[in-house]
């Protein structure tokens, strides 16, 4: 069975990057026939851009769902996380990051108890958010990786990070599931 993931790299210049991917196959080869994929840059101010960004995820979850037949379970949000520690954090970039994060996973869960609140509907999944770190991703999914693989997106450094976590992640996936 197939999965679906959804990438964040949040920030002044947020990439996304998803798709629909086979588990069990090589990770370049999983990347390679990745289906109903693509990738976006998201700019401007936090509140506008956390708006985008869940509605972006909110019709790919859907389409993964409902057009796709995929179980909720197998459609996957990954975010780029941003650590705090202490001597490093500073600036706006810092600053939109974390908002980004906080907001998007405010976002969803303010629109799934808004959903569970009313009577007669079944309970909304909302699928947790899995964190990353940008140097796990990074490490893994370098430059000439991404362009072997058939995502890299010129011109688009923020996609191209969005597109190391999704390689990241179904590499986690695999890994944990004992595929490939």
């Amino acid at each position: 069975m197939n999965i679906a993931v959804f990438a964040v790299d949040p920030g002044g210049a947020t990439g996304l990057a998803w798709g629909v991917f086979d588990p069990h196959a090589e990770i370049g080869a999983a990347l390679r026939g990745r289906m109903e994929a693509g990738s976006a840059t998201v700019t401007g101010e936090v509140r506008p851009q956390i708006e985008s960004i869940c509605t972006m995820w909110q019709s790919f979850f859907r389409d993964c769902v409902n057009k796709f037949l995929l179980p909720a379970e197998n459609v996957w949000l990954v975010c780029e996380d941003f650590i705090y520690t202490g001597a490093n954090y500073g600036g706006d970039s810092a600053v939109v990051s974390t908002a980004l994060i906080y907001g998007i996973e405010g976002y969803r869960m303010g629109q799934a108890a808004e959903w569970n609140s009313r009577r007669g509907r079944r309970k909304t999944v909302i699928p947790p958010m899995i964190m990353q770190q940008a140097g796990q991703a990074k490490g893994f999914a370098k430059g000439q990786r991404l362009k072997d693989w058939g995502v890299w997106v010129v011109g688009k450094e923020h996609e191209r990070s969005a597109w190391q976590h999704v390689a990241y992640f179904l590499k986690k996936y695999q890994i944990q599931h004992k595929l490939g």
